[in-house]
């Protein structure tokens, strides 16, 4: 009786094993179709949005392509050497294209346009602060230092004391009048 029983149960559980493996298929077809939905949503997005990330580079570049050309025609408009004529060689003349030093030269060029003046004022008496600058490199090189050793030059402006007061090279400091 024990091994019919034994022997029942095992049938039952082969027969459940069995009825449960369709369901397990379907339920892994259906993920699979799924996955397969958001793995084409997601490619048709990275698509679109490669398209728009190609068009805003192409814009960008031809922006700094154009500035590039400007700022070079600029500077050899402004160019102060004089024109020398040269004889005509039989090989023609490659034109060269603009390095990177003549790029970051005009950009350089562009920036240094633009010079404030810089003003303080302080009960009814006024300074330009470059002239305050200046006063603080003269009296560097009247100790008997190099202009061109000055690397770095801080100013500090003290109106109330009517002085300015000045580190060069974060070694030499020393004061000057600001009016």
């Amino acid at each position: 009786m024990a091994k019919e029983t034994i022997a029942k149960n095992n049938a039952t559980k082969t027969n459940v094993v069995k009825t449960a493996e369709p369901k397990t298929n379907e339920k892994q077809a259906e993920v699979l179709q799924a996955a397969k939905n958001v793995a084409a949503t997601a490619k048709t997005v990275v698509k679109e949005s490669a398209t728009e990330v190609k068009a805003a580079v192409a814009e960008k570049t031809t922006a700094v392509k154009e500035a590039v050309e400007e700022m070079t025609a600029a500077k050899a408009a402004s160019s102060t050497k004089p024109v020398v004529e040269k004889k005509e060689t039989a090989k023609p003349v490659k034109e060269k294209k603009p390095s990177r030093a003549a790029k970051k030269a005009a950009a350089k060029a562009a920036k240094e346009e633009l010079v404030p003046e810089v003003f303080i004022q302080y009960q009814g008496n006024e300074a330009i602060v470059a002239d305050v600058i200046e006063k603080a490199k003269n009296e560097f090189v009247a100790e008997g230092h190099r202009a061109s050793s000055i690397k770095s030059l801080q100013v500090y402006l003290k109106p109330e004391e009517f002085a300015a007061y000045y580190v060069i090279n974060q070694k030499f400091a020393g004061r000057v009048d600001l009016f």
